[in-house]
C-alpha cells in the first residue's frame, strides 16, 4: 500500500487523533438517555449543557442559541424548512452557490408558492452588494448566503451584505431571516456569529476534526420548525442527541479556533506552494485566486482549478489509484453528474472548464512533501491523460 496524500479536507478531516479513544470513554460512561430523569440519564444532560456552553463561549453567543443537529445539512434544512410554516408565501433570496442542502430546496419551495430570486456571483465567486440591492422586494422575508464557498474558496462580505439587507429592512417595515452556511467558515477563518447581525448559522463536525454525523445550527431567536418531535433541543431538533459526537464536536473546536491562526498561516503557505507548482503544469489552470496575499478574500484551505479538456471525474479516478485523494467540488453533488459544476459554471466558469474541475484541500497536518508530490504525479498522470485526448 502506497502512503496516501489526503487533500479533499473540505469534504471530510481526517478525525483528531485523541478523539476515538475519547469517544469509546463517552460511549460506555455517558449510557443514559439525556431526556431521562434518573441519575444515568441527569448526567448525560449535564454533558450536553457543559458542551453547549464550551461552544457559546467559543462562537459568541448564548447557549440557549446553540442547537445540536447531526451535520451541517441538517442544520440548513432545519431553517429552509421552516418556511413551509408561514401563513403567507413571500419572496426569498438564495445565492447560486449555496450548498445542495439549501439550493436543492428551490423546486419544492416554489411549489409552495414562494417566490425565488437567486443571486450570481461575480467572476471572482464573490455575490456582490449592487447585484443584492435590485433583489430585494417589500415582500422578502428570507435571504440565504454562505459564508465560504465549499468550491470557490471565495469568502462572502457577508458584513456589507448584512448591512444592506437590515437598512432595507428597517425601512421596508418587515423581517428578514439571513441565514449563512457556515460550514467552511469554523475553524478556518475568524467568525462568530453572535457578532454578526444574522439570524441563523449552520456548522458541521467532520469539517475541523470530529466525527460524523454532528452538526450545530445558532439560531438568534427560536423558530417555528417544521418537525418539532419529542421536544429535545428546545424542540427545534428531536431525537435523542449524540453525546458522544457532541462532546468530541466541542473539543475539536477548542482545538481548532485555539490554533486557528497558527492553522491559517500553515494552509496559507501551502496554497501559496501549491498554486505556483500548479501553474508551472501544462493543461492546469487555477481559479479564483487572490493576485495579493490577503487570506480573507479566499480560504487558505481551498484551491480550485481545472484540467480541461481532461474530465476531472476520470483524474480524480485516476490519481485515487495512486493513493492521492481530491474530488472534483461538493461531496454531496459527486454521484449526479447533472449537479456537478453548478457552482462554478454560476460564478462564469465555462461547462467545459467546469467539467475539467478539480479541487484540492489541505488541513492541519498537510506537509509541504505532500503537495511537492501530489503536483508531480499530478504532471505524470496528466500527460499520459492527453495522450489519450489527441
Amino acid at each position: 500500500m502506497k502512503n496516501s496524500i489526503y487533500l479533499d479536507w473540505a469534504a471530510s478531516a481526517p478525525i483528531n487523533a485523541d478523539l476515538p479513544s475519547f469517544i469509546a470513554d463517552a460511549l460506555l460512561t455517558f449510557q443514559g438517555n439525556p431526556s431521562s430523569i434518573h441519575i444515568e440519564g441527569k448526567t448525560a444532560g449535564i454533558q450536553i449543557d457543559n458542551s453547549r456552553k464550551m461552544c457559546a463561549t467559543l462562537l459568541g453567543t448564548k447557549p440557549e442559541q446553540l442547537v445540536f443537529t447531526s451535520g451541517g445539512t441538517e442544520s440548513n434544512n432545519i431553517v429552509i424548512s421552516s418556511l413551509f410554516r408561514k401563513k403567507s408565501k413571500g419572496h426569498i433570496i438564495i445565492s447560486a452557490i449555496e450548498h445542495p442542502s439549501i439550493y436543492e430546496y428551490s423546486t419544492t419551495l416554489k411549489d409552495t408558492g414562494f417566490d425565488i430570486s437567486y443571486i450570481k456571483p461575480d467572476l471572482n465567486g464573490f455575490i456582490n452588494s449592487n447585484d443584492l440591492i435590485p433583489l430585494l422586494k417589500p415582500n422578502t422575508v428570507f435571504v440565504s448566503i454562505m459564508t465560504v464557498n465549499n468550491e470557490t474558496g471565495a469568502i462572502q462580505p457577508l458584513k456589507s451584505l448584512i448591512s444592506i439587507i437590515r437598512n432595507f429592512q428597517q425601512t421596508n417595515g418587515r423581517s428578514i431571516h439571513i441565514h449563512t452556511d457556515a460550514v467552511q467558515a469554523l475553524g478556518k477563518i475568524p467568525f462568530k456569529p453572535g457578532l454578526l447581525d444574522i439570524d441563523s448559522a449552520s456548522f458541521s463536525a467532520h469539517k475541523i476534526g470530529g466525527s460524523k454525523g454532528t452538526g450545530l445550527l445558532y439560531l438568534k431567536k427560536p423558530i417555528s420548525v417544521l418537525s418539532p418531535g419529542g421536544g429535545q433541543e428546545f424542540s427545534i431538533r428531536p431525537g435523542t442527541e449524540n453525546i458522544a459526537g457532541i462532546m468530541a464536536f466541542t473539543r475539536a473546536m477548542k482545538e481548532s479556533l485555539n490554533k486557528l491562526n497558527n492553522n491559517i498561516k500553515h494552509a496559507a503557505y501551502l496554497k501559496s506552494l501549491l498554486i505556483t507548482k500548479l501553474l508551472k503544469i501544462d493543461g492546469v489552470e487555477v481559479l479564483f485566486r487572490s493576485k495579493t496575499d490577503d487570506t480573507l478574500q479566499y480560504s487558505s484551505f481551498i484551491v480550485s482549478a481545472t484540467v480541461s479538456p481532461v474530465p476531472g471525474e476520470v483524474l480524480v479516478r485516476v490519481l485515487s489509484d495512486e493513493c492521492i485523494f481530491i474530488s472534483t467540488g461538493s461531496a454531496c453533488s459527486s454521484k449526479n453528474r447533472k449537479k456537478q459544476g453548478r457552482v462554478l459554471i454560476a460564478s462564469g466558469i465555462s461547462e467545459k472548464d467546469a467539467a475539467g474541475s478539480i479541487r484540492i484541500s489541505t488541513g492541519c497536518s498537510t506537509t509541504e512533501e505532500n503537495i511537492i508530490d501530489f503536483c508531480n504525479i499530478l504532471d505524470e498522470k496528466l500527460s499520459e491523460l492527453k495522450k489519450y485526448l489527441r
